[in-house]
């Protein structure tokens, strides 16, 4: 590690590294991005530019040989596995964009090498960092729960519909909105809950409204010969300790939000609803309703991310999101996809 500034490698310079990654880094005052990388030369000069950073590549592999502290992952899904893995054979630590990967198999991999480098290997899950998150886990922690025994989770759009091919081509992505906006809401449910073990899962994917012009995407349009994903995802789990879930994720749909991005968390003490951290229970036979307050107020989740990542590695502690628990959101995920093929309920081991 240097013993000056920490330095950081950016791979994979579109919107998201643009938007939050680069000012996230940027907001470290110990902290240098010294190269970004991306396939098109064009944007990562761009991003390059924004982030101060003194090389740009097109290969990945050319921006690995600097011998940096760590790297951001920002790369369309399924590139994360070797990107990652080349990245912690270098001896980086690492952190990278949700989902970690589209297999349980890569996230193995990935966590295995991670831990015998000694490198903390770290995925986005930014939703984690809002004030709301924070005050629900807080408050659910303390008992005021109990022990959840279902959870409802969505995370839907009305028209909200990513138009590039690193989200809506399957061999780039490798899913659509269960993959690209559901991972969130399920990371963050399975946090609060404590991750327990899925153990089945059944699932459904379906493609209602992309192939077709019935409801305009707000993000513009979109190339249907390329659509290779689903546009809606639902699936039931249950978990060894008797608990279930379940989730839905779209990106079109007919609905009166414009997204209802959600969970609600039922427990033999109370319920609780997140975002909104409303909770409901019952108090010597008179029921009670009420809100959780979060006087912290958090408005850059990533940047929060990013500083947690940075002290974990600066402090020698933990991964603030340890593979360990991302495999479970991938498996639940990856078992929704393979319901849906195999047309039956997925045994996970």
């Amino acid at each position: 590690m240097s013993k000056e500034k920490f330095r950081v490698g950016i791979i994979g310079a579109g919107s998201i590294a643009q938007a939050v990654h680069i000012p996230g880094w940027k907001a470290l005052p110990d902290v240098e991005i010294v190269a970004v990388a991306d396939l098109n030369e064009a944007t990562a000069r761009q991003a390059a530019a924004a982030a101060g950073a003194a090389h740009v590549f097109t290969d990945y592999r050319e921006l690995l040989k600097l011998g940096l502290d760590a790297v951001d992952v920002c790369t369309p899904n399924r590139v994360h596995t070797p990107v990652v893995l080349a990245a912690l054979g270098r001896g980086c630590h690492v952190l990278c964009e949700k989902p970690l990967a589209v297999t349980t198999a890569e996230v193995r991999r990935m966590g295995e090498l991670a831990d015998k480098k000694r490198r903390l290997l770290m995925t986005g899950q930014n939703n984690r960092y809002r004030a709301e998150s924070y005050a629900v886990k807080a408050w659910a922690a303390a008992g005021n729960l109990g022990a959840v025994y279902h959870a409802r989770v969505r995370a839907t759009r009305r028209a909200w519909l990513p138009t590039r091919p690193g989200f809506i081509d399957d061999k780039l992505s490798g899913g659509g909105p269960c993959m690209d906006i559901g991972v969130h809401a399920l990371d963050a449910a399975l946090w609060i809950m404590g991750f327990p073990k899925p153990v089945r899962v059944s699932g459904t994917t379906k493609v209602n409204f992309a192939h077709g012009r019935k409801i305009p995407g707000k993000w513009g349009d979109w190339d249907r010969k390329m659509y290779s994903v689903e546009d809606f995802a639902a699936g039931f789990v249950h978990f060894a300790n008797g608990a279930t879930l379940a989730l839905e994720a779209s990106w079109l749909g007919h609905q009166t939000e414009d997204e209802d991005f959600s969970f609600q968390l039922f427990g033999t003490e109370a319920s609780v609803k997140w975002p909104s951290a409303e909770f409901s229970s019952v108090a010597a036979g008179v029921f009670v309703d009420g809100k959780l307050s979060y006087p912290r107020r958090i408005e850059a989740t990533h940047a929060e991310e990013i500083a947690l990542f940075y002290r974990a590695i600066q402090s020698g502690q933990p991964s603030p999101v340890p593979w360990t628990e991302t495999i479970h959101v991938i498996a639940i995920l990856e078992a929704v996809y393979r319901s849906q093929q195999l047309g039956r309920e997925i045994v996970l081991k």
